[in-house]
């Protein structure tokens, strides 16, 4: 009556624990009544709602309502609430709530309107900075020579 002839599966349907193992990056949540005193590091993402004292290493990093951290290293950070220390990041997204004490390092900065920065913003190191660079000393050439 349970029986089944799909692999997988227990004798009443139920599928049975994979033994391969999942190598897709997962997506982590630090919920608003959870503390963390300590380094986290993931190769997934990181959605945080509660309070890190530590610093976070990870690929895409989402802060949001109030965490406390230190550092900040990931491809992707976009901040929603408080932040107070330094971020070092390809791409970093400040939306209107974002309140950062704290240096930020960059390729690619996005700052909405309201936002509050206090400390040093600097672009890091990296091809679309080099390209941005490039452009620029054109741009500086042909107005130099337009001028003279």
């Amino acid at each position: 009556m349970f029986q089944s002839n799909r692999t997988g599966e227990t004798s009443q349907g139920q599928s049975a624990p994979s033994t391969s193992t999942n190598k897709r990056p997962q997506h982590s949540i630090i919920g608003t009544d959870l503390k963390i005193t300590g380094d986290i590091e993931s190769s997934g993402d990181i959605t945080v709602h509660g309070t890190v004292e530590g610093s976070i290493k990870c690929r895409t990093l989402t802060l949001g309502d109030a965490p406390v951290i230190s550092s900040v290293e990931a491809e992707t950070v976009r901040i929603s609430g408080s932040f107070d220390g330094e971020v070092r990041a390809k791409k970093v997204s400040l939306t209107r709530n974002a309140k950062v004490k704290g240096d930020i390092y960059h390729e690619s900065l996005e700052v909405e309107a309201g936002a509050t920065i206090e400390g040093r913003l600097a672009r890091l190191e990296g091809p679309a900075a080099k390209k941005s660079d490039e452009d620029s000393k054109v741009t500086d050439l042909k107005a130099a020579q337009a001028a003279g």
